[in-house]
């Protein structure tokens, strides 16, 4: 981590977004602050330690919180992560249910330069640099995906350009 430390430093991401409980706790043990962190007290859908906990209630979090079910995206999830991006305070965002899949609105609303942070289980952290491209190649994936009839706000929120 202290590579990626001194990498950030130098490369000034817009926005740093962690997703993921221990993702989030090992940037903060690193001495790296995510300006938005997405958790939801779980890891591999069995809850984190009360050491993880603690770390990631970092005082300088506002925090929101989410109903997101398992596999879905959901509007509140999204609407809150751009009212974070737009905010200048650090927030975590707690979701009850799942956050597996907010990496991808994450990078649609992210600035650009952004860098956007998830753990990937039994192999370590993947790091998304946030470009027109990396969004347009995830706006293609979200265009790919079943949405209820009720969330053409979602939709629209996500797919602009």
């Amino acid at each position: 981590m202290d590579a990626l430390k001194d990498a950030m430093e130098l490369n000034k991401p817009a926005k740093i977004i962690a997703v993921g409980d221990i993702t989030t706790c090992n940037l903060i043990e690193s001495g790296i602050l995510p300006d938005i962190c997405i958790v939801d007290h779980l890891t591999c859908r069995v809850a984190v330690s009360d050491g993880v906990l603690k770390r990631i209630q970092h005082p300088a979090f506002a925090e929101i919180s989410v109903e997101n079910p398992a596999g879905s995206i959901t509007l509140e999830l999204v609407t809150s992560m751009e009212k974070a991006m737009r905010s200048g305070d650090r927030t975590r965002i707690f979701v009850h249910g799942e956050e597996d899949l907010a990496v991808m609105p994450a990078v649609v609303l992210a600035p650009a330069s952004s860098i956007v942070i998830y753990g990937q289980p039994s192999s370590g952290c993947v790091l998304i640099r946030v470009t027109p491209e990396k969004r347009t190649e995830i706006q293609e994936l979200l265009r790919q995906m079943e949405y209820d009839s009720d969330d053409d706000t979602l939709w629209r929120m996500l797919n602009e350009d």
